[in-house]
């Protein structure tokens, strides 16, 4: 039976009961690639194909080259190459750019240790690696400096080998190559990527198409949770294996790992994901409810919200994090940090690779919190357990921006207590004697960062937080915050911040910019880390800081947003989408393209909201000229037609009607309504009717031709938004 509809799943086995395409006298005397290419041309074909393709019957074709034998020597260890340095074996690695990269900067690592000094690997991802404050501060730094002073000397060398985007794979493949190095520890620092860096192929928009074919079959054999457990298996699956493959590398060497378990932001961060389609008309009665409790939570009716977030969760069943979201903020609201603790770690559990709609941004899940407990039981690893230690260090079991600076990168203090409690595990470990880690914390005071590297970190936070935050409500509060950090840090970087306001209005891309100069030779250089790249406008970050700067850089961005004013042709705010006030509001696949799928050349609304804006000095009125249609799901019937409502800057501007293909509409904005700078334009658009099982149907079907779909309503889909002055 069908999990989707309760109907015969007779699409799971379409191809068994289809003539087989092939199987024609036109196709004796054709090549097969060419009858295949015409079969290809039907559905009946095409369900051949792949079921053929599933089963491996163009394997055949395909020879995997021998493995290469292993070369002699010293090998490489992660980027550092073996060399040879005045006699002695170094590993050495290419130079970084002016704008950084994935790993630590040091140069050279000797192959041999210093007499007297033990040797600790520091593996893991981008929080290991120091996001946001590498290269100036790092974890490893700050572990190398508390194990020296804990154990009264300098008795220890920790090397980093961390790296952001950090795999599974790479990791353990580097902890073998590193062996190389004779270490005394290992120190595994990692679990925040593993919900959405270890399965992308089960997704529905997957490239490969055997990956969308088994996706297929598991939401047809089990609805949405089917991909969802997948996927979960999948990556613990491989977790283990790791763990298990690093504990006998070091039992074979006879040293001691420490696993340090990542905690994530769950006071500050939030997760908001549009929900899947839901029977019925479920799909509209969730953001029915997501409105509601909205409006509750901002009155402060906190029992109110929690209702409607319960019935959310109720209807979605716990598998969207928006829903978890809701509720924490009304525990919170109400006072009770347990129920708020469980709903964000529920949150974070339900932000699923398999489901997404909205990038989303990598937080350790309590899954793989869980399985790294266990591992560490199993394999006899030592255990840095960060949210108890985060816990009790803070006092509440909701660590937010005192700690981190954006959804699981670290504060200073965060470093801080993070390398503490590792410390003190590390050297019980090694069999030394050490404090206790808040005996640690108090005696030894924060790690010395210089203030224009902690003004550009802090200042990052705010752009990175704008670019990776889905808020259910407003962002600009924690924006504000972080502008206001970095400027209590050092003054100075509010050049850096006028810097990349105009970067952003310069229509070219930022390293060729005048700005881009000036940053460079900045003592608050901007990097990769810190978001200097970007497409889009960061209307947002253009807002946090017009709210803190002083009064001569208002003056200047002022400036700046005058002279990119609309210009006598017009602009186009919908596509290429510049002007999307939150790029993150669309469907991940078409914010990240990939080059294996079509790349689409029109706005999909994935959110009954679509907000836009643009820049003007408010002394003429705008035309509006929108081509929009509402779109069908798979298998339903055309929509019929609907207004679509607009409001600039808060206050409704008109409507115009919308309805299954494309139509064009205009509306003019008076001058009067304008402002002078940005100016916001949102689309409301109507629910898409159900029910949204046939949706999912439609969805299902299309997976077992191997193609992508979409689990998501549309709710509209813009061609363009052109705004002109007149």
């Amino acid at each position: 039976m069908s999990k989707i509809t309760g109907a015969e799943d007779s699409r799971q086995n379409a191809s068994s009961m289809t003539p087989d395409p092939f199987d024609t006298p036109e196709s004796n005397t054709r090549p097969w690639w060419d009858v295949q290419a015409a079969a290809l041309g039907t559905p009946e074909g095409l369900r051949a194909v792949r079921q053929q393709q599933q089963e491996g019957f163009f394997d055949a074709e395909e020879t995997a080259p021998p493995p290469e034998p292993s070369p002699d020597g010293p090998q490489p260890i992660s980027i550092w190459q073996p060399q040879v340095d005045e006699g002695a074996l170094v590993f050495e690695r290419p130079a970084p750019g002016p704008m950084g990269d994935h790993y630590a900067a040091r140069r050279q690592i000797p192959a041999a240790k210093e007499p007297g000094k033990r040797r600790v690997c520091f593996f893991g991802e981008s929080v290991a690696a120091g996001y946001l404050y590498a290269p100036h501060l790092t974890p490893a730094h700050v572990l190398e400096r508390h194990l020296c002073a804990a154990s009264g000397g300098d008795g220890y060398e920790v090397i980093d080998l961390a790296r952001t985007n950090e795999t599974l794979d790479a990791l353990a493949t580097t902890a073998v190559q590193a062996m190389q190095l004779r270490p005394d520890a290992l120190v595994l620092f990692a679990g925040n990527n593993w919900t959405l860096l270890e399965t992308p192929y089960v997704s529905p928009y997957a490239p490969s198409v055997r990956a969308r074919l088994a996706y297929g079959a598991a939401l047809g054999e089990a609805g949405v949770v089917g991909p969802i457990e997948q996927a979960a298996r999948q990556v613990l699956h491989k977790a283990a294996a790791t763990l298990a493959r690093i504990a006998a590398l070091a039992g074979a060497a006879s040293i001691p790992v420490v696993l340090v378990i990542p905690e994530a932001n769950l006071a500050d961060w939030e997760t908001r994901q549009p929900v899947v389609w839901l029977p019925g008309a479920d799909t509209a009665r969730w953001y029915g409810c997501y409105a509601e409790a909205r409006d509750r939570l901002a009155r402060g009716e906190w029992e109110a919200a929690a209702r409607q977030a319960q019935t959310m969760s109720d209807l979605d069943g716990a598998t969207c994090p928006t829903s978890f979201r809701l509720l924490a903020q009304a525990h919170t609201g109400a006072g009770d940090p347990a129920r708020a603790e469980a709903a964000s770690r529920g949150e974070i559990d339900a932000a699923q690779y398999a489901t997404l709609g909205f990038l989303s941004a990598p937080q350790a899940a309590p899954l793989a919190q869980g399985l790294q407990r266990r591992a560490a039981r199993q394999h006899g690893f030592g255990v840095v357990d960060l949210p108890e230690i985060f816990a009790q260090h803070t006092g509440t079991p909701l660590p937010g921006r005192r700690l981190f600076l954006d959804y699981c990168h670290l504060t200073v203090e965060g470093m801080h207590v993070a390398m503490a409690a590792t410390a003190v595990e590390l050297l019980r470990c090694l069999g030394a004697e050490a404090p206790d880690w808040p005996t640690l914390v108090r005696r030894l005071p924060l790690p010395a960062v210089d203030p224009a590297a902690d003004a550009a970190a802090k200042f990052g936070a705010a752009v990175h937080t704008a670019h990776r935050l889905t808020a259910v409500g407003s962002r600009q509060e924690i924006l504000a915050h972080w502008c206001r950090a970095a400027l209590g840090a050092s003054p100075g970087v509010e050049a850096a911040m006028v810097n990349l306001v105009a970067a952003r209005l310069t229509p070219c891309p930022p390293a060729l910019t005048e700005a881009g100069r000036h940053n460079l030779a900045s003592p608050y250089c901007l990097t990769y880390q810190h978001g200097w790249h970007y497409d889009h406008l960061d209307a947002d970050v253009i807002e946090a800081v017009l709210a803190v700067a002083g009064q001569g850089a208002r003056a200047e961005i002022g400036r700046l947003l005058r002279a990119r004013r609309l210009p006598a042709t017009g602009a186009e705010l919908a596509w290429p989408p510049f002007y999307l006030r939150e790029p993150l509001e669309q469907f991940y696949p078409d914010l990240m393209p990939s080059a294996d799928l079509t790349e689409r050349a029109f706005y999909r609304a994935p959110w009954p909201v679509s907000r836009f804006c643009f820049i003007e000095d408010a002394t003429r009125a705008v035309d509006l000229t929108l081509t929009a249609r509402l779109p069908a799901p798979e298998g339903l019937p055309p929509r019929t037609p609907a207004p679509v409502s607009i409001t600039i800057n808060g206050q409704a501007a008109g409507a115009v009607e919308v309805g299954a293909g494309w139509r064009t509409a205009r509306l003019r904005i008076p001058a009067v309504r304008l402002r002078d700078g940005l100016n916001d334009v949102v689309l409301h658009w109507p629910m898409p009717p159900g029910p949204g099982e046939a949706a999912l149907e439609g969805a299902a079907a299309r997976l077992a031709l191997g193609l992508e779909a979409d689990l998501h309503p549309v709710f509209g889909e813009v061609f363009s938004l052109h705004a002109c002055p007149c």
